[in-house]
């Protein structure tokens, strides 16, 4: 009976430790049943125009307040960027669905306040200093605390939920999906630009998270969600952590929804391939949990940079050490590899569909690819912004050119 009032105490606890005005807190681990999934994209807001950043996140959002739907739309730290997140997913299809439904919603929801939506990793020409923080309590103390590096974060990626079933088993599985987490940078790669430059990365997003203290991946000495716990509070001893979200990490657990999160991924540019690169992850998961009491050999947090760096410089053309082997792959052979076994296991009815996707994704360099190949044939920053945004206001297909 006490419940209701239990998880109400629970949520303003969490609320005001991740606001900076109450003491640090950790919510207990909430159950999940394994395999389950949600997906987080962050959008671009545009000018119709000029196809800049355009600080209308807030008038979209109110037009999103009036329909009724099974996502959920939240603001983000800057005014030009949104963020939307679907309901618990089961598999490729509902994910496909679902993400097409929040696109085309989202899209008309801009037109009415004179705005464009747009996929992406890093805005090509955007400059961090002409940004506003979104006027919320959360955001200007992320300000307060981290400067400049608030405004800069004005970057877009997507989050993976997947459920753990237990506490100690989101610590075990987030440190087998980091052993991976470089693939999924290679394949939603497509950030070529930096404040109005060429970067020389396919994933120019990837380097900005790495400014922040508590970027990176979990420690490998954490066996458990007591391991977790006792770090945590260690941590939060010393004024470094006070919640959950404090933790930058690659891959880290939620525990207020019962998963673990892959947070390394650029925003598609497509939400099919959101789809795909969700269900890829689930796949993993789903496999690492059928080996109960099994951990990663090697969490080698010196291999595991140096693959994240080529990930987001090379993309779907570059290499990974495996780090139980020591022997370095094409990014590409490893994916395939993948996709093959886990399709030999999978439940998923529609996971034949997502693993044609990938493969069309990873064709002639990505995602990053296609962009790079505007660029040489004489593209400005500002028609690259249009493109990527025609791509994703258009729906299912690439249109690769």
């Amino acid at each position: 009976m006490n419940e209701p009032l239990e998880m109400d105490a629970a949520a303003a606890a969490q609320a005001q430790a991740v606001s900076g005005k109450g003491p640090a807190f950790l919510p207990e681990f909430k159950t999940s049943t394994v395999g389950t999934m949600g997906i987080e994209l962050e959008l671009m807001v545009l000018d119709r125009l000029t196809y800049d950043l355009f600080p209308a996140a807030p008038d979209i959002l109110r037009v999103l307040d009036k329909h009724d739907k099974p996502w959920v739309h939240t603001p983000e730290i800057t005014t030009s960027m949104l963020e939307v997140a679907t309901s618990i997913l089961q598999s490729f299809g509902e994910a496909r669905e679902q993400l097409e439904h929040i696109r085309s919603t989202v899209q008309r929801a801009a037109f009415e306040v004179g705005a464009a939506i747009s996929g992406g990793g890093a805005h090509p020409f955007q400059r961090w200093n002409e940004q506003r923080i979104y006027p919320k309590e959360r955001y200007f103390e992320s300000e307060r605390k981290y400067g400049y590096l608030a405004k800069l974060f004005t970057v877009f990626g997507m989050h993976v939920h997947i459920g753990a079933g237990s506490a100690d088993e989101a610590v075990r599985l987030c440190a087998w999906l980091t052993q991976r987490a470089p693939l999924f940078i290679a394949l939603s790669s497509n950030s070529p630009c930096w404040q109005g430059e060429v970067s020389g990365f396919c994933s120019s997003r990837s380097n900005v998270v790495g400014a922040f203290p508590m970027s990176g991946i979990q420690p490998a000495e954490l066996r458990s969600w007591q391991d977790f716990r006792d770090y945590f509070d260690r941590l939060a001893g010393f004024g470094i952590v006070n919640s959950i979200k404090d933790f930058y990490w690659d891959v880290r657990p939620k525990p207020e929804y019962g998963t673990i999160e892959l947070r390394v991924l650029d925003t598609p540019l497509k939400p099919v391939y959101a789809a795909a690169l969700a269900c890829y992850a689930r796949e993993l998961c789903l496999e690492f949990a059928s080996q109960p009491g099994r951990w990663p050999s090697n969490g080698s947090r010196e291999l595991y940079t140096w693959n994240r760096f080529n990930a987001a410089r090379d993309g779907v053309d570059g290499s990974w050490i495996d780090p139980e082997t020591g022997v370095a792959l094409p990014v590409a052979e490893v994916i395939r590899a993948d996709l093959e076994r886990l399709a030999s296991r999978s439940l998923d009815p529609d996971f034949a569909q997502a693993r044609v996707v990938i493969e069309d994704l990873m064709k002639e360099g990505g995602q990053a690819g296609l962009l790079k190949r505007h660029l040489a044939a004489g593209g400005g920053m500002n028609d690259l912004a249009r493109m990527a945004s025609e791509v994703f206001e258009s729906g299912e297909g690439l249109g690769r050119s």
